[in-house]
C-alpha cells in the first residue's frame, strides 16, 4: 500500500470516495456530485488543502484532507484534519494508520506544532480508533455557522 498526495488521473476514483463517505454519514448526493471536490482537491489553491491518497494495486481505499491553519500553539503553524475516510471494504485493513503515520510525516516535514481534528460525539468506531492510536482527546466545544 501506497500513500501519496492525490494527483492528476485520481479524479474519477476520489469522487467515488467522496460520495461513499457522504452516504456514509447519510447524505444523499447523487452519482458524479464528488467529481468537481475531486478535481479541487487534486489540484487546489497556493496554501489550500491537502489531499492524501491510500492507494493499493492501482485501486483508492481511503484518503485525507488537511487544511492548514494559523496561529496554532505560540504563534506556530497547525494542520486541521477535515476528513478521515477509508473505503468499507477496505476497513480493518491498516489502510487509517498508514494514513495517520503519513499525516505525522507531513507535519514533521512542515513543521507544525499540532494536527487537530473532530469527530462526530455518536461515532465511537472513529473515536475507538483514534484513542487505540494514543490520540490525545481535548474537551472543546464546536460551533457551526450556516450562513
Amino acid at each position: 500500500m501506497q500513500i501519496r498526495h492525490a494527483q492528476k488521473g485520481d479524479e474519477a476514483p476520489l469522487a467515488r470516495l467522496l460520495e461513499e463517505h457522504e452516504h456514509h454519514y447519510g447524505n444523499s448526493v447523487p452519482h458524479g456530485a464528488g467529481t468537481p471536490g475531486a478535481s479541487f482537491l487534486i489540484s487546489p489553491p497556493h496554501g489550500g488543502p491537502v489531499c492524501l491518497v491510500a492507494e493499493l494495486e492501482g485501486k483508492l481505499l481511503g484518503f485525507a484532507v488537511l487544511n492548514p491553519y494559523f496561529p496554532g500553539p505560540h504563534l506556530s503553524h497547525g494542520l486541521f484534519l477535515k476528513e478521515l475516510y477509508v473505503a468499507a471494504h477496505a476497513r480493518s485493513d491498516g489502510v487509517g494508520e498508514r494514513l495517520i503515520d503519513a499525516i505525522r510525516e507531513l507535519a514533521q516535514e512542515r513543521g507544525v506544532a499540532r494536527v487537530i481534528w473532530t469527530t462526530g460525539e455518536h461515532n465511537e468506531g472513529a473515536q475507538r480508533f483514534y484513542d487505540r492510536l494514543g490520540m490525545r482527546r481535548m474537551k472543546k466545544i464546536y460551533y457551526v455557522m450556516d450562513p
